[in-house]
């Protein structure tokens, strides 16, 4: 039970507050500061009036709680009257440390309001997100927090699921694209390169149909882990979609590095899986691309682990390959003979149809029963 002398204080506090910082304001509020004291006391927020605490120069560099409200009380797990007149700095440790104490003195000094959300896990608050509002009243302050843990914790949530993969937990696209734009940034400036390995796993459609889709998926976040596990915590793992991966690796030196992680990668993830009771060995193809020698952007690097990729494919898969300049002339090659080829069969199909009688020749992409 509070005495008629703190109640005294409080209404002291709000008279003061009325007559000094609301004395041009015509209402009827300004001239009962009991409503004040009443609206705090009700407040579904936590409430705080402090006084300032000056040095020599006058300068405020602290303050001392003056009023708590029930509020706030509960939320520090400390009666409200033990803390009246003590200095904040003294009670609350964390002030100091996160900085938000000269924050306050500045709101002090030039009159602008504060407004911050801070995370708080200390002797007094733990693990809690507070949306803090600081005001000045004379030498002093009043603070407005409120606790917005759960906002926070929805909202992190929501972006975890825009940037993450469902199945796998690692980045998504959205996620990759915005590593390997800052992984790029960085490398340029610091004259560092950057590896991107594109990973595939070999023959996966047929292995997805012998284990059935839910075991695939299995499959699938298991390689994701193996894959999170054998690289550096620096390092950028993402799922493209299907059985596509992505590995981000900067600050490399020579190709000869970059191949030698490649091979690291398939020794880590490729170990026996037992899946549905069955111990499932498998194999993946990896392509490797270098800034700022094998492009100079997302998809400029991305093009070119994929086409080093598909030419580990073409040889049976299994194995990693650096892209390099003669590769992309020799898949380009490889397009025009591919394009050459289908053209010559067309034709031959076309000239085998063709007969006396002038009958109709079927367009060659339509499919024949």
């Amino acid at each position: 039970m509070f005495t008629k002398h703190f109640w005294g204080q409080i209404l002291a506090v709000f008279r003061n507050i009325s007559s000094r910082d609301l004395r041009e304001t015509n209402t009827p509020a300004c001239t009962d500061p009991t409503r004040f004291f009443a609206a705090a006391e009700c407040s579904l927020d936590d409430f705080y009036l402090f006084d300032g605490v000056p040095e020599a120069s006058g300068t405020i560099v602290d303050f001392r709680f003056s009023y708590i409200n029930p509020n706030a009380e509960r939320r520090l797990g400390v009666p409200r009257e033990a803390l009246y007149g003590k200095v904040l700095t003294e009670v609350r440790p964390f002030m100091v440390k996160s900085g938000l104490i000269q924050k306050y003195c500045e709101v002090v000094r030039t009159g602008i309001p504060y407004r911050c959300e801070v995370f708080i896990d200390d002797e007094m608050i733990n693990d809690t997100w507070l949306n803090v509002q600081v005001v000045r009243i004379g030498n002093g302050i009043a603070i407005t927090s409120r606790d917005v843990t759960e906002h926070r914790r929805l909202s992190d949530r929501i972006n975890y699921l825009a940037h993450h993969d469902h199945l796998t937990g690692l980045a998504n696209r959205t996620l990759l694209h915005e590593h390997l734009h800052q992984a790029i940034f960085c490398a340029e400036r610091d004259g560092q390169k950057v590896a991107v390995f594109l990973i595939d796993i070999d023959h996966f459609k047929q292995i997805n149909d012998f284990l059935g889709h839910a075991n695939g998926d299995i499959l699938l976040a298991t390689v994701g882990q193996r894959l999170l596990s054998s690289v550096r915590e620096s390092d950028t793992v993402a799922r493209m979609g299907g059985d596509e991966f992505v590995v981000v690796m900067p600050n490399f030196r020579t190709a000869e590095d970059v191949e030698h992680c490649g091979e690291q990668i398939i020794r880590s993830a490729s170990q026996p899986i037992e899946i549905g009771g069955r111990m499932m060995s498998l194999t993946l193809s990896v392509g490797a691309s270098i800034f700022p020698e094998g492009g100079r952007t997302p998809e400029e690097l991305l093009g070119k682990a994929d086409a080093a990729m598909y030419k580990v494919k073409d040889s049976g898969g299994n194995r990693v390959c650096v892209f390099d300049r003669g590769l992309m002339a020799k898949r380009r090659t490889a397009a025009r003979q591919e394009t050459l080829a289908r053209a010559a069969l067309y034709a031959d199909r076309f000239a085998n149809r063709v007969t006396g009688t002038g009958n109709a020749i079927p367009a060659p992409w339509k499919s024949r029963r």
